[in-house]
C-alpha cells in the first residue's frame, strides 16, 4: 500500500512539474512598438495586429512605471524590475553613471535581466535585439547577444530583422520600432498622423509575422506586441491615463483565443513572460511574474481577493490642433465644447462647468454644446462597473469689444546678453494685440519664423478678479520671465533657461495693472517650442490659466 501511495505521489509530481512551464514555445519574438497607445491601437486600422489579438490574448491596461518615458519603461521590459531597482529614471541613463545604483550587477555593469537569463540558462540560444531609437542600445547589455543593430527607420529595422529570422531562426528577438513616438511627439497624440504611422507599423509588425511563418517556426514561437508608453497632447512623462496605459498581445501555441487579460499586468512582467515562455526561472532581484491567464491550460483569470471596481479610460476633450491640452481659446464666438467617447468602451460620460467632480447625477453628455462665458469643463465616464478617472478642460472666451486682450511687443536680443534684459533698452520689431499669454496664436508662430534669432516678449494689460484675498501665480517657461501686478514683482525668473517658480500677491476685488516679461536664447535647444505656462489660484478660483475674459487691454 505504501508503494502504490509512493508511485501516485511521483507520479503527481511529475506531472505537476510537467506543467510548470508552457509546452512547444522554442522561439520568442517581442515586437515593441514606441508610444503606440491603447486607444491609437484600437482607433487605428491595423489588420495585422488584429488578427493577432483574434489568434491570441490581449490587454488594453498594460500600466507603465513611472517617469512614463521610454528609457525607464524599455529597461523595465528587458529586466523584470522598476527603476527603483534597477537605477534607470530616465533617458539620460548610461552605464557605470548611476544616480541611484542597481540593487545588484552583472560582470558587465548591468542590471541583470532576461537576455542574461537566457545567456546562463541556455548557453547555446541565439539571441538578438534590433531597434529604431539609439537610446535602446544604451539598455542592452550587448556582451551578452548574439546580434545587434540600430537601424534608421522602423521599416529597415522591421525588415533587418525578417531577415535574420529567416536566416538564423533565433531563440529571442527583442525588436523596437520607434516612429509611432515621433508622431505624437511632432503631430500630437491621436492625431491624424499619429494614427496612420501606427498604421504604417503595423505593416512592419506584418513583415516580423510573415517572416516567423515563413521561416517554418510559426508554431513553435510566441509573438508578443508591447508599448513602452501612450502619450497625451505633444508629450508624455507624466500619469495621465492616455500616457501610462498601454496595450499588449500574445500570439502562439497554448495561447487563449480572442481572448482579453483582466489580469493586472505591469511592465516588469514582459521579461518574466519571456523567461516563462522559454522555461527559465526568474532571478530573485526580478518582481515581474508571468501573465498566466493568457495561456490556456494555467488557469482562470485570478479571482480578486476584494471587490474591485474597473477602471475606465476617461473622455478625451477634443481640440484642432490635437497639442492644445486646456479647452481651447475662442474669440469673439462662443466655446464649442466636444467630448470623446474612449473608443471600445461603453459608459455614459458625466460633466461639470465648475471644476467639481462629476457623479453619476451630474450633466449627461450627450453631444457638442456652446459655452458663452470661460469656464472648466470637468468629465468623467461612468460605466456599470466601473469609472474612469476625472478629466478638466479649460475653455477661455474672450470678447474683443468688451475689451479683452493684451498688448504685446516682441523683440530680438543682444547675442551677449545672458539674463532678463532691461525692455526699456530694447527696440520692438513688432507689436499688437492678443488674448492670452501662450505661443499657439498664429501671430507669434509668424514672429518666430522671421526673427528665429534670440527673442523677447513683454505682455501689457489689466487682470480682473472678483473677489478680494490672496491670489497664487505659478509659471514655468522655456526662458526667464518677471511678473508684475500693481508695482509689485511677483514672480522673477532672471536666467534665460527652463525656469518654474510661484509668487503671491493680495489683491483687492476689482482690475490690476498687469505686466509679464519673456526672453530667451534661441541657442539652448532651436528644436523646442516656445512655452508660457502661467497659472493662478486664489478667492473662488481653481488653479489654471488666467480666462481670457479677465485679461483687459484698459481699466
Amino acid at each position: 500500500m505504501k508503494k502504490i501511495i509512493l508511485f501516485a505521489c511521483c507520479t503527481l509530481l511529475v506531472a505537476c512539474q510537467g506543467t510548470k512551464y508552457p509546452e512547444g514555445i522554442e522561439h520568442v519574438i517581442v515586437i515593441g512598438i514606441d508610444g503606440m497607445s491603447s486607444q491609437g491601437l484600437i482607433r487605428a486600422h491595423t489588420p495585422c495586429m488584429d488578427s493577432l489579438m483574434q489568434a491570441g490574448a490581449y490587454s488594453y491596461k498594460v500600466r507603465c512605471i513611472l517617469p512614463s518615458v521610454s528609457s525607464p519603461n524599455w529597461h523595465a521590459m528587458l529586466s523584470g524590475a522598476g527603476p527603483e531597482l534597477t537605477g534607470v529614471l530616465d533617458n539620460s541613463w548610461r552605464r557605470g553613471v548611476y544616480e541611484l545604483p542597481p540593487v545588484t550587477l552583472t560582470d558587465n555593469g548591468y542590471f541583470p535581466g532576461i537576455f542574461r537569463l537566457i545567456r546562463d540558462g541556455k548557453p547555446q540560444a541565439l539571441t538578438a535585439a534590433f531597434y529604431n531609437w539609439r537610446g535602446f542600445g544604451n539598455l542592452l547589455e550587448q556582451e551578452v547577444i548574439d546580434s545587434c543593430a540600430a537601424l534608421p527607420s522602423s521599416l529597415e529595422t522591421a525588415q533587418h530583422t525578417a531577415a535574420y529570422i529567416l536566416e538564423k531562426k533565433p531563440d529571442f528577438v527583442f525588436i523596437q520600432l520607434d516612429e509611432v513616438d515621433g508622431a505624437g511627439h511632432e503631430s500630437g497624440h491621436m492625431s491624424p498622423r499619429y494614427l496612420r504611422t501606427i498604421e504604417e507599423t503595423d505593416a512592419h509588425v506584418r513583415l516580423i509575422v510573415d517572416a516567423v511563418a515563413q521561416a517554418g517556426i510559426a508554431n513553435s514561437t510566441l509573438i508578443m506586441v508591447v508599448s513602452d508608453h501612450g502619450g497625451i497632447y505633444y508629450w508624455h512623462g507624466g500619469n495621465a491615463y492616455e500616457e501610462v496605459s498601454t496595450p499588449i498581445i500574445f500570439a502562439g501555441p497554448g495561447i487563449r483565443k480572442n481572448h482579453l487579460i483582466r489580469s493586472h499586468i505591469y511592465k516588469y512582467d514582459t521579461a518574466a513572460d519571456a523567461a516563462f515562455a522559454l522555461g527559465l526561472e526568474t532571478p530573485q532581484a526580478w518582481v515581474g511574474r508571468p501573465t498566466r491567464a493568457a495561456y490556456e491550460r494555467f488557469g482562470d483569470e485570478p479571482a480578486p481577493s476584494y471587490r474591485e471596481v474597473e477602471v475606465l479610460p476617461p473622455p478625451m476633450f477634443y481640440s484642432d490642433p490635437v497639442a492644445v491640452p486646456h479647452g481651447g481659446l475662442f474669440v469673439d464666438r462662443p466655446a464649442e465644447v466636444v467630448i470623446e467617447q474612449p473608443a471600445g468602451v461603453e459608459g455614459e460620460i458625466r460633466y461639470t462647468l465648475d471644476g467639481s467632480r462629476p457623479t453619476r447625477t451630474s450633466a449627461l453628455y450627450d453631444g457638442m454644446f456652446r459655452l458663452e462665458k470661460s469656464a472648466r469643463v470637468t468629465a468623467k465616464l461612468f460605466g456599470a462597473g466601473g469609472e474612469s478617472p476625472v478629466v478638466s478642460a479649460h475653455y477661455r472666451v474672450a470678447d474683443s469689444k468688451a475689451g479683452n486682450g493684451l498688448h504685446y511687443t516682441f523683440h530680438t536680443l543682444p547675442p551677449d546678453i545672458r539674463e532678463m534684459p532691461s525692455f526699456a533698452t530694447l527696440k520692438p520689431v513688432a507689436e499688437g494685440i492678443c488674448y492670452e499669454l501662450d505661443f499657439f496664436a498664429p501671430d507669434f508662430a509668424d514672429l518666430r519664423a522671421r526673427y528665429p534669432q534670440d527673442m523677447a516678449v513683454c505682455f501689457t494689460g489689466w487682470l480682473e478678479v472678483e473677489q478680494e484675498g490672496p491670489y497664487t501665480f505659478y509659471i514655468w517657461t522655456k526662458g526667464g520671465s518677471k511678473l508684475y501686478i500693481k508695482s509689485d514683482l511677483v514672480l522673477n525668473n532672471r536666467r534665460l533657461g527652463d525656469s518654474e517658480t510661484k509668487g503671491e500677491i493680495y489683491l483687492e476685488k476689482g482690475r490690476h495693472p498687469f505686466r509679464l516679461e519673456y526672453a530667451r536664447k534661441q541657442h539652448l535647444d532651436p528644436e523646442e517650442r516656445e512655452i508660457i505656462n502661467l497659472e493662478y489660484e486664489g478667492e473662488g478660483v481653481l488653479r489654471g490659466k488666467i480666462p481670457a475674459d479677465r485679461l483687459f487691454l484698459t481699466n
